[in-house]
């Protein structure tokens, strides 16, 4: 059987001490969910890594530990086989903590992943 690989610009894989593969990647996407006053939000942000497990990224919005929230990540033409796709993320945050990495002022947010799916662009 042949296994197609795509190789996406700028991603770097990283080996977790749990076996687990991580990607190292900065693509756009948007969180939603409630902050830690109680507010839904929505927010434009990067994903600074991702595996199969968890997701990282940067927020200006405060969020508190156990959270849920969703991510939607614009997948790149390269990677949806030229369709115009987003995959859905959901999840339970793990840990938020203050960041001013690379200029980023916020929280720097890991989010367990809970649930995954794809969708059109436009349906979104």
């Amino acid at each position: 059987m042949n296994k197609k690989v795509t190789a996406l610009s700028g991603a770097e894989m990283m080996e977790k001490n749990t076996g687990q593969k991580e990607f190292s990647m900065s693509l756009p996407l948007k969180v939603s969910g409630v902050d830690s006053s109680g507010r839904e939000f929505s927010e434009e942000s990067h994903l600074a890594s991702i595996s199969s497990e968890e997701a990282v990224f940067f927020l200006r919005a405060k969020v508190d530990r156990q959270a849920s929230l969703k991510l939607v990540i614009p997948l790149p033409p390269k990677l949806a086989d030229g369709q115009p796709l987003n995959l859905v993320l959901r999840g339970t945050v793990l840990q938020a903590v203050q960041s001013a990495l690379a200029g980023i002022q916020g929280q720097r947010v890991r989010l367990k992943l809970e649930s995954r799916y794809f969708i059109g662009a436009e349906d979104n």
